[in-house]
């Protein structure tokens, strides 16, 4: 059975401004880890770098572009990303965004709360 993981992308239109949408990614049932039991997995995309960014509590990132194309995974404290059509998205533990705004006049992003962030960050 075909499943759907959806997780929001950012990304910037012809005319530069930043935007969220969704990205629907299908995973299929494969014999993947045998002999353990067949589980859901999506298609493997090329990565180039791992690394890891760690981000002070009140830390605000002004207006810029994603430095790379790129996925975030929060593994610690809370953020929040603004594109510049106003619309906000937080990710929290557990949680990934897709930062594709390389170009354009990028986003804003801030730290919230009192806990400092640590990002898992994959470079696509």
């Amino acid at each position: 059975m075909t499943m759907t993981i959806t997780y929001l992308r950012l990304y910037s239109d012809t005319a530069g401004e930043s935007h969220f949408a969704p990205v629907h990614i299908e995973v299929v049932p494969r014999n993947f880890a045998p002999p353990a039991v067949p589980f859901s997995v999506s298609e493997w995309v090329p990565a180039s770098r791992h690394g890891f960014l760690y981000l002070p509590s009140n830390w605000v990132g002004d207006l810029h572009r994603s430095p790379l194309r790129m996925w975030i995974f929060a593994l610690k404290g809370e953020m929040e990303f603004e594109a510049t059509d106003g619309e906000r998205h937080g990710i929290v533990p557990g949680s990934a965004l897709l930062l594709e705004d390389t170009t354009g006049k990028g986003h804003l992003s801030r730290v919230v709360g009192n806990e400092s962030v640590v990002l898992s960050v994959v470079y696509l």
